[in-house]
């Protein structure tokens, strides 16, 4: 049989939620994508496996990745996850072992647009430049296809010692000898003993046998990688499991209709004024949420601290954009409100002015953010497990879950005796 008829069979194995979404659309489009850069057929198939957690709460992508192509029968395995990995400082986009030949793509490095186009022109460059048999494809990035939509991704040393060039390559050995130093200290004192600390992959765990990676490398790859971090986050989901916050918005807001000295204050305050009272609404309510929910992360078992850094800025975006989801949602309420129950000649009287549109988006305005207040004490009301749910993707809840068991194993047995 000629490489030219020959069938070339790839399984995809994919998190629950957006990754097998995207997954079910990869299964269409790829033998084609994939056909551009090989001779061969492609059969793309969706596989029934679960990705699983170790007990170090790493994802062992590879033995998930030997078990499904042994199974069934599949010349190479990606798996996509909605959990972020990284080398060092820099978001990992895509890696995988050319051994094994498994892969593994990390939706939130794909940013938070055009991510689906990202992950299709990362898998195939995954897998026609590195994890097929090097006869076919060639090895190594001689054989990579172009980026695409994937962007300008950076191959990096996956040692245990990697780094790069110049000034990174020293930044990278002096963090090497202050981990060395922090974990010769932990195996002398067992109650300042962690999880493990995988400081290559971060939340996501790394593998011995893992030789590839692809990075976005510097400043915009740490935003794209908070971008997606957000997107993973879904911050819309954030709106239903606030209706006792609603309802306590929505009250607020009808007091700001119904009375007449709130239509004098609302157009009298002017539009910097009502900014202002609408910023530090939205901020007070987002601050309420986090504390109250107890979302904000500070965390001893941290490989870095720009990772917790990272975790905590997309907590705090993903609640504010679904606050200012039900502000705007509010907002349009209010404002059909006041259309309907204030007449334009009673509002004129009570203005002792003509009055116009632009005077009932002020009301409606003023109201919106004046309910927005008394929602953030209503949402002490809503389930603290619904919220954090609603805030977090199923990994990153997994994470913290993770994270607050090491925190309790050594609040429990760092204790003297």
């Amino acid at each position: 049989m000629t490489d030219a008829t020959r069938t070339t069979v790839l399984d995809l194995v994919a998190d629950p939620g957006l990754p097998t979404e995207l997954a079910h659309r990869l299964v269409r489009d790829l033998p084609a994508a994939l056909g551009e850069h090989d001779d061969a057929r492609w059969e793309v198939r969706l596989a029934d496996e679960p990705i699983v957690l170790d007990e170090r709460g790493a994802l062992p992508a590879l033995d998930i990745g030997d078990r499904v192509r042994e199974r069934d029968g599949a010349d190479a395995v990606v798996l996509l996850t909605d959990l972020p990995r990284r080398s060092g400082a820099d978001p990992v986009v895509a890696d995988g072992g050319t051994g094994h030949r498994v892969g593994l793509v990390s939706l939130p490095a794909l940013g938070a647009i055009n991510q689906y186009r990202r992950c299709r022109d990362t898998v195939v460059r995954l897998v026609t430049g590195h994890l097929v048999p090097p006869d076919r494809a060639g090895a190594g990035e001689s054989g990579a296809p172009d980026a695409g939509h994937a962007g300008p991704l950076t191959r990096i040393d996956s040692g245990p010692r990697a780094g790069t060039d110049g000034d990174h390559h020293d930044q990278d050995r002096d963090q090497d000898r202050d981990r060395d130093r922090d974990r010769d200290r932990a195996d002398s004192d067992p109650a300042r003993r962690g999880p493990a600390d995988d400081s290559d992959a971060g939340s996501g765990g790394v593998e011995d046998d893992v030789d590839v990676r692809l990075a976005l490398t510097g400043l915009r790859g740490r935003v794209r990688l908070l971008a997606g971090m957000v997107r993973a986050n879904r911050p819309w989901r954030l709106v239903p499991s606030l209706s006792p916050a609603i309802a306590a918005a929505a009250a607020g807001a009808a007091f700001g209709i119904f009375y007449s000295n709130i239509w004098e204050l609302a157009t009298a305050l002017g539009t910097a004024r009502q900014v202002t009272v609408m910023l530090i609404a939205l901020v007070g309510m987002t601050a309420w949420l986090i504390l109250d929910n107890r979302l904000w992360e500070s965390r001893r078992h941290r490989s870095l601290r720009e990772e917790m850094l990272l975790s905590n800025l997309s907590t705090v975006i993903t609640v504010a954009c679904g606050v200012l989801a039900m502000f705007a949602l509010l907002f349009v309420l209010a404002l059909v409100a006041a259309v309907l129950v204030i007449p334009p000649d009673y509002l004129s009287s009570t203005l002792m002015r003509e009055s116009g549109p632009d005077d009932w988006i002020m009301i409606a305005w003023l109201s919106t953010s004046m309910g927005t207040v008394a929602g953030a004490l209503g949402s002490g009301f809503a389930d603290d497990g619904a919220v954090r749910q609603a805030a977090y993707s199923r990994r990153e809840q997994e994470r913290r879950a993770r994270l607050d068991r090491a925190d309790d194993g050594d609040h429990g047995g760092g204790t003297p005796a």
